[in-house]
Order: C-alpha cells, then structure tokens, then sequence
C-alpha cells in the first residue's frame, strides 16, 4: 500500500472492467499518484471459484460493458477468444513497470485486447505489441520468460488477495478497498475526505 492520497490500481487485462476503469481513473484523476499493480486475475481463489459465469450473467454482462462503454464514449470490441488469459501481459506489465516503457505498454495491450480484438492470451501476441511500443524484443520476452518476473507476479497477486481483493479493477486509497470500475466516485470521496 501507498501513502493515503494516492490510489493502488489492481488490474488485470483480460478484464473488460478494468479497460474501462484504466480511461476513467487516466481523466478522473489526472495529478493523484497512481501505483499500477498488474495481479493475474485467474490467481486469485475467489475468482478461480466463481468461474465459469452462467449464460444468463454472461448474457447480461457483454449488454452490460458495451453500455458501459458507450456511456463513457470509448470503443469497444468483444473479442472472438473469451475468456482472456491475461498472464504475459501481466508479466510484461511488471517488466515494464521496472524496465521503463510501462504507459504506452499499457495504453496499447488494454486497446489490443477490449477494441483491436487481438489476442492477448498468445505470448507471441504480447510480445508483438511490446515491440509496438518500443520494446526490446529480446530483453521483453526474456524478462516475461524469468523467474524473477513470474514471481514477482505470483507475489503481487498473493498479497493482492491477502489484502481483499477477490477481482479487478480494485483500487485501494488510504488502506480502503474500492472494487469495480463503477467505483471512481468512491475513490474521489475517499481521497478528499
């Protein structure tokens, strides 16, 4: 955790939900400090449990993001491989996080992903678009390929889960947890109070 003004952001990209919290906490909240903490959502037993959906909630789900998307004026794309396995894009996160590259990395795996419909369960997929952002392609798929990064991960997400979280986008201010993207009116009370 960080200090109280400043927001932890949990995500993982092979949530829809945390596309579409990334948009609104980049406008809502443009000069707070952001720590970005890739988990790998599929990591954390509480969400582990509650796959798969029932049709009925996917059903509902899928009306519900594109809604949600249009409300908040950003493109949108179901992709053609549900679900994602956001585990090399999460790794790749990490890496650029401590390597350098983290914003545009970012910006461009939530887009391949939510409006490109390109798929980021495919290492070779991720590692394309790291180079896209200006990535070493050698220095990025071994970094995603180490020890050091897939713990790093297994870490991160261990002590996500210990701390509450139980999906993403979660967002921890001031030791308090916030969770889903519906959330950013929370957060903004929370950081003013």
């Amino acid at each position: 955790m960080t200090n109280d003004k400043s927001i932890d952001f949990y995500f993982d990209y092979a949530s829809p939900y945390a596309y579409l919290a990334n948009h609104s906490v980049r406008k809502e909240f443009p000069s707070e400090k952001i720590t970005y903490k890739p988990i790998y959502l599929r990591g954390l037993e509480a969400f582990r449990v509650a796959m798969p959906f029932v049709p009925n909630k996917l059903t509902n789900m899928l009306v519900d993001l594109q809604r949600c998307a249009d409300i908040q004026g950003l493109p949108f794309h179901i992709p053609s491989q549900l679900p994602i396995n956001g585990i090399y894009a999460c790794r790749g996160a990490l890496f650029t996080l401590k390597q350098g590259g983290f914003e545009k990395y970012h910006q461009l795996m939530f887009s391949a992903a939510w409006e490109n419909n390109i798929d980021i369960s495919s290492k070779d997929c991720v590692i394309d678009i790291a180079v896209s952002a200006g990535l070493d392609k050698e220095a990025f798929t071994t970094g995603i390929d180490s020890l050091k990064i897939k713990s790093a991960l297994k870490e991160q997400t261990a002590i996500a889960e210990k701390a509450g979280l139980f999906g993403v986008p979660s967002f921890i201010v001031g030791g308090e947890l916030f969770w889903g993207a519906d959330r950013i009116e929370h957060v903004k009370r929370k950081l003013t109070a």
